[in-house]
């Protein structure tokens, strides 16, 4: 660049932001939106503190069964601590509706109010922080923090352009003026418009168009006239409209037809003549399913970023209030009271972590115990088998070597009594009879074995 085009940059550094007592401006990383500004779209009477009248932040609930602001009941403990003539490290006090006594670093006297609470009064509808800037944006109040730190366009941040003397612009101007411009470009560089040559910026660009400009010519949709400055567009519109002109109800859709009585347009939709307009219900459904995806696809992207946002600051749940842990010790030397709070808050966050993990494991330890005994009593059982059938084949084999013995014992016996002496026919019965006997006997016996 030569030393004559640096010496012509010029920059319009009297362009200031917008300031009014509810807006946000991201100037630095430890800037955060005052939800204590915000204005509520619904109604909040029954989810106000009685102390500072606004919807509860980060409640807290006394032994009474009284909920508070944490910072407003924290203060009015303070204040009553510091009015008196006790020990200025006590932390008792009294609940401002019933005087109930109450002491602030006891968990039982002063306890997270219960989630469901909590989510009810994030739950609440609220406008963005930055409406009176313009902003049209509202939804829950949980999603304040998400929007004006991360999406909302009118949210001052740092211009953070560099100029030609190595400068870095720190003046604050609102996000969606850096739509079109350049990477490291100061918005506040002034050049020449390209149809009237006046010089703007960055910051001023939309506004001389639409309203200054008279040489930034449109199309009129309704009389095709491309000779019509965007600051006269509107006006010339309702002028073409008293006249008459008509436009064919699929000119969103992209139809160009434009007639001047209801007649011709009639003549111009009838027996399908008009293919846009036969395909206009199609995309109306069509626009409307996709505008319902958007809504919850939108839906679902806060809500994980809600999550994530949680993860990273390093947030805990202790019976629904959320707590950063890079908070916890940031406590001032007077503030006993506060650290003993947060002391407890934090005991009885390890002592459910520990529960979580022991009694699991302990649940494991007795599952892998019980297996082991099955195992074992498998085991057990197995060897038990096999030697009963040792045992089994040992007595088989036993009952043979008996049957054989007394099978030869029996045919010894009736062959030396057929020699001795011949039988008569009673003998022979009698005989007969007590061979069955006996070989029923022995067969009981085999049984048996």
């Amino acid at each position: 660049m030569e030393e004559s085009d640096i010496i012509d940059v010029k920059y319009d550094d009297s362009i200031t932001i917008k300031s009014y007592p509810t807006s946000f401006d991201l100037v630095d990383n430890d800037s955060t939106p005052d939800i204590r500004n915000l204005k509520y779209k619904t109604n909040t009477d029954h989810l106000n503190c009685p102390i500072c009248q606004q919807p509860f932040i980060t409640p807290l609930t006394t032994i009474c069964g009284h909920t508070f602001c944490k910072e407003c009941i924290l203060e009015f403990v303070k204040s009553l601590r510091n009015g008196s003539n006790n020990d200025t490290t006590t932390t008792t006090g009294h609940c401002p509706l019933d005087r109930t006594p109450i002491d602030a670093a006891n968990i039982n006297d002063l306890f997270p109010t219960p989630l469901i609470v909590t989510n009810l009064v994030d739950d609440l509808k609220v406008y963005c922080l930055n409406s009176e800037r313009g902003c049209d944006w509202s939804g829950s109040r949980w999603e304040v923090d998400h929007h004006v730190m991360d999406l909302c366009p009118y949210t001052g941040v740092k211009c953070g352009g560099q100029r030609h003397n190595d400068q870095v612009c720190e003046l604050i101007v609102e996000r969606r003026y850096f739509k079109n411009a350049e990477v490291n470009e100061c918005i506040h560089k002034i050049f020449n418009c390209e149809f009237c040559d006046a010089e703007i910026t960055k910051i001023t660009e939309e506004e001389h168009l639409d309203h200054d400009c008279l040489y930034n010519y449109k199309t009129c949709e309704l009389c095709g006239n491309d000779s019509i400055p965007q600051k006269n567009m509107a006006k010339h519109q309702e002028n073409c409209i008293k006249m008459g002109k008509i436009k064919c109800p699929a000119h969103e859709i992209g139809c160009k037809w434009v007639g001047s009585n209801e007649t011709s347009l009639e003549i111009h939709l009838q027996n399908g003549n008009c293919q846009l307009n036969q395909f206009l219900p199609f995309y109306a459904s069509m626009n409307e399913r996709m505008t319902n995806l958007e809504s919850e696809n939108s839906f679902l992207q806060r809500q994980l970023n809600k999550i994530l946002d949680s993860i990273i600051q390093g947030k805990v749940t202790n019976l629904g209030y959320n707590e950063g842990l890079e908070e916890i010790n940031k406590f001032s030397g007077g503030e006993e009271q506060d650290k003993l709070i947060y002391l407890n808050f934090e005991l009885d966050r390890l002592k459910f972590e520990i529960n979580e993990k022991l009694i699991p494991f302990m649940k494991r330890s007795k599952m892998n115990d019980q297996e082991n005994m099955i195992k074992n009593l498998v085991n057990d059982n197995f060897m038990m088998r096999e030697d009963m059938n040792l045992q089994r084949m040992m007595i088989n084999s036993l009952r043979k070597q008996l049957q054989f013995m007394l099978f030869s014992r029996n045919r010894s016996v009736g062959v030396g009594n057929a020699m001795s002496s011949p039988m008569h026919g009673d003998d022979f019965g009698t005989d007969l009879y007590e061979l069955e006997s006996r070989s029923s006997s022995e067969e009981r016996f085999n049984l048996k074995l």
